[in-house]
């Protein structure tokens, strides 16, 4: 893409969704500290993405979920389920000046 050009990317992370086990060694099912392995192992990986874009210049993010998860609050397990944790997903938006700015 020339560097003149704007770009839009829609980036689905699907770590974080269930199943997420397979980010902790050992683990056979998902809880919160097999949520929290897959959110570090993205969090891992984003700074190279940061810089591709930075480099373009500068960029207009909105960073969301598309649902959360429930891992126990009111006795309720899973996603496909009617409960704030699971309504109530995280929302932010920020401007990156590029490299050169």
């Amino acid at each position: 893409m020339p560097a003149d050009k704007r770009t839009f990317l829609f980036l689905n992370v699907s770590a974080l969704h269930q199943p997420n086990y397979l980010y902790l060694p050992g683990k056979t099912g998902d809880d919160r500290s097999t949520h929290a392995a897959a959110l570090e192992y993205v969090d891992s990986q984003l700074p190279p993405l940061v810089a591709a874009v930075r480099a373009r210049g500068p960029s207009f993010w909105i960073v969301c979920s598309d649902h959360g998860t429930a891992y126990g609050e009111d006795g309720y397990e899973g996603h496909r389920l009617a409960h704030p944790v699971v309504w109530e997903v995280p929302y932010a938006e920020l401007s990156l000046p590029g490299l050169e700015s």
